[in-house]
C-alpha cells in the first residue's frame, strides 16, 4: 500500500508530499489543473520509463519518491530478502531523472536497477484509465483469470507436470525419426561407446582422485625431507655421537663430570629417540609410485573424455545414454518407435486424465463467475449485459486443453461477443472496474487507481461507480480521478488538485479537504457554482453517499 508520495520538480509540480491512508481516495480539480499528472508521478515508480519531460522547466532534475508498506506483499519481501534488504515497516522507492536524460532508482536509498524496481512493485500498484483496456481485451489473460478466480494450484501443477512428460516423449520421438545413421555412422556410435564404457566412470569420482592426488602431493614432500633426516643420521651422525659418548661416560667420577656425562647421555638418547619416531611415521605413509602413477593415468584418461564428450562425468553418461539409444533405434528401429508410441500414448492418457478434471472444474466456476460479473455489471446499470465464460476444446499445452474467452452482450437481443467487438469505451471502463472487484483480491493488488475511467457517464451510473469503487477498497487501496461529484462523494478521502500561476510559472498543489470544503468543492462540481441551495444539495450528496 503507498502511504507517502514526494514529488519536486515534476512537471507542474514545485514540491508535493501526500500522505495516504487506506480506503477510496478521491482526486477532483479543474481540466488541466494536473490531476493525472500525480498518476504519471506513480507510474514512474513502478512502470513507466524515465524523459527528460518529467522535469519541471528550468530545474535541472525530477524526484519522484513513494513509502510503501509491504508487510503483506510476500512477492516483494521475497525479492527484498533475496537481494540482501532488511524488511522494515515501509519501504521507500525513489527515482530521479537528470536534464541529460539519466534516470536513477533507489529502495532504501540503494542503488537498484529499474527493472528490480518494477518487479519488486509487480503486484503494488495497478493503473487504469479509458485508454488502457488491454487487460482486459487480451483473449491470452482470460484462462489466467479464471483460473485465479477457481484457486486451486494443485490441479495446475498436476496438468503441467503430465503434459511436460507427454511432450518430452513427442519430441523423443521427432527427433529420432529426424536422425537418419548408415552404416559408418553405426561403427562411430558404437566406438565411441566402447571407449566411455572402458573408462567405467562414475560421478564424483574425478573430484575423489584429484583429493588423492593432493593429499599424496603433500605427503611426498615430507617423505623426501624424512628421508633426509633418517640417511644423515644414520650414515653420519649416529655412530660417532655414540663413540662420542661412550668416551664421555668413561671419564672419571665427580661432581662436574658427573653433569657433563648426565647431560651428554641424555641427549644422545633423545636424539636416537627422535629418530627413531621420525622413521616409524615414514614406514606409516600408505603409498609409492605406483599409486601415484595409477591416479594420474586415471585423471588423463578422464580429461581425455571430457575434451571429447562433455565437461563433467555427468555429461560424458548422459552422452553414453545418448548414444545406447541412438545405436538401439538404428539396430532395432520398428522396435523402437513401437515402444515410444505406447509411452507416448500412456502420457497422453495420464494428460487426458488431469485435463479433463481441470476442464471440469473450470466450466463449474465459470457459471459463479459469470453470476458475480453479471451481478456486478448490474450494480453499474448495465442491467441488460449478459456475460459468459466460453470454454471450448484446444490444443494441449501445460494450462490444459481448453480455450477460454470472456464474452460480452451490452443489449437486449445482442448475441454474445469478444469484449473487443462489442463495448465501447464507457462500457469497458465500467466492465473493468466490475472485473477488478472480483479479481483484484485474488491477484494481490495493494493499490487499484482509475484515472478519469468514468468520463460521458453521469446520475445513477455515476452514483453506482463511486459505490463500486467503494466496495473494492475494502481490499484494496483505491485512488480515482474523477470529474463527477457522485464519484467522489463516495470516497473516504477527497484531495483537491489546483492550478496557479505566478510570473509566467504554473504550480499545481494538492490538499486534502476537510469536510466543509468538502461541501464546497461538491457544490461547484456539480453546479459549477457555490449557493446556498448548491451547498444543501452537495452536503445530502455526502451524506448520502458516505451512509
Amino acid at each position: 500500500m503507498l502511504k507517502n508520495l514526494y514529488v519536486k520538480n515534476f512537471i507542474l509540480f514545485d514540491e508535493l508530499a501526500l500522505d495516504f491512508e487506506e480506503g477510496f481516495s478521491a482526486f477532483t480539480g479543474e481540466t488541466g489543473a494536473g490531476k493525472s499528472i500525480m498518476i504519471d508521478a506513480i507510474s514512474l515508480l513502478c512502470s513507466e520509463r524515465s524523459s527528460t519531460s518529467f522535469i519541471k522547466k528550468g530545474k535541472d532534475k525530477a524526484i519522484i519518491e513513494g513509502t510503501f508498506s509491504l508487510a503483506n506483499d510476500k512477492h516483494a519481501c521475497a525479492i527484498l530478502q533475496d537481494a540482501g534488504f532488511d524488511i522494515n515497516d515501509y519501504t521507500i522507492f525513489t527515482r530521479e531523472i537528470d536534464s541529460n536524460g539519466k534516470s536513477q532508482s533507489r529502495i532504501d536509498h540503494r542503488v537498484v536497477t529499474f527493472s528490480f524496481m518494477q518487479d519488486v512493485l509487480k503486484y503494488q500498484i495497478d493503473i487504469h484509465n479509458q485508454r488502457d483496456t488491454s487487460y482486459l481485451l487480451d483473449v491470452k489473460s482470460h484462462r489466467h483469470l479464471l483460473d485465479e478466480f477457481i484457486g486451486n494450484k494443485e490441479i495446475l501443477d498436476k496438468t503441467k507436470q503430465a503434459y511436460e512428460i507427454y511432450d518430452s516423449l513427442c519430441k523423443e520421438k521427432s527427433k529420432a525419426l529426424e536422425e537418419e545413421y548408415n552404416e559408418s555412422d553405426l561403427e562411430f556410435f558404437q566406438y565411441q561407446l566402447s571407449e566411455i564404457n572402458d573408462a567405467n566412470l562414475k560421478v564424483g569420482e574425478e573430484e575423489e582422485l584429484k583429493e588423492k592426488e593432493n593429499t599424496i602431493n603433500a605427503y611426498k614432500s615430507s617423505y623426501e625431507a624424512l628421508n633426509n633426516i633418517i640417511s644423515i643420521y644414520r650414515d653420519q651422525i649416529e655412530d660417532p655421537l655414540y663413540e662420542l659418548n661412550h668416551l664421555v661416560q668413561s671419564l672419571e667420577e665427580n661432581d662436574t663430570f658427573q653433569t657433563i656425562k648426565n647431560n651428554v647421555n641424555d641427549t644422545y638418547y633423545t636424539l636416537d629417540d627422535s629418530v627413531s619416531m621420525l622413521s616409524q611415521s615414514l614406514s606409516n605413509f600408505d603409498f609409492n609410485e605406483d599409486t601415484i602413477n595409477e591416479i594420474q593415468e586415471r585423471l588423463f584418461i578422464i580429461q581425455k573424455l571430457k575434451r571429447k564428450y562433455g565437461n563433467s562425468i555427468l555429461d560424458i553418461l548422459k552422452t553414453r545414454d545418448d548414444l545406447e539409444n541412438r545405436i538401439s533405434y538404428y539396430s532395432n528401429k520398428q522396435k523402437y518407435l513401437e515402444d515410444i508410441d505406447k509411452k507416448i500414448d500412456e502420457a497422453k492418457k495420464s494428460y487426458d486424465t488431469i485435463a479433463n478434471d481441470l476442464s471440469e472444474l473450470r466450466k463449474t466456476f465459470s457459471k459463479k463467475l459469470d453470476k458475480l460479473v453479471a451481478q456486478s455489471l448490474k450494480d453499474l446499470g448495465l442491467e441488460n449485459a449478459q456475460f459468459k465464460t466460453d470454454i471450448t476444446k484446444a490444443n494441449p499445452s501445460s494450462y490444459g486443453s481448453d480455450a477460454i474467452e470472456f464474452l460480452i452482450s451490452m443489449n437486449k437481443g445482442e448475441s454474445l461477443k469478444p469484449l473487443n467487438k462489442t463495448a465501447s469505451g464507457g462500457e469497458l471502463s465500467r466492465l473493468m472496474l466490475g472485473l477488478k472487484e472480483i479479481f483484484t483480491e485474488l491477484q494481490q493488488i495493494k493499490t487499484v487507481i482509475f484515472d478519469e475511467i468514468d468520463t460521458g457517464v453521469s446520475g445513477k451510473i455515476a452514483t453506482a461507480i463511486g459505490l463500486k469503487m467503494k466496495s473494492l477498497s475494502k481490499n484494496a487501496q483505491v485512488f480515482s480521478v474523477t470529474h463527477l461529484a457522485q464519484v467522489a462523494a463516495c470516497s473516504d478521502h477527497h484531495f483537491l488538485v489546483q492550478k496557479e500561476s505566478q510570473k509566467n510559472i504554473t504550480t499545481t498543489t494538492i490538499h486534502e479537504l476537510n469536510k466543509e470544503e468538502r461541501i464546497q468543492e461538491l457544490a461547484l462540481i456539480s453546479n459549477g457554482s457555490i449557493t446556498d441551495a448548491s451547498l444543501e444539495a452537495a452536503k445530502e450528496l455526502l451524506e448520502r453517499n458516505q451512509s
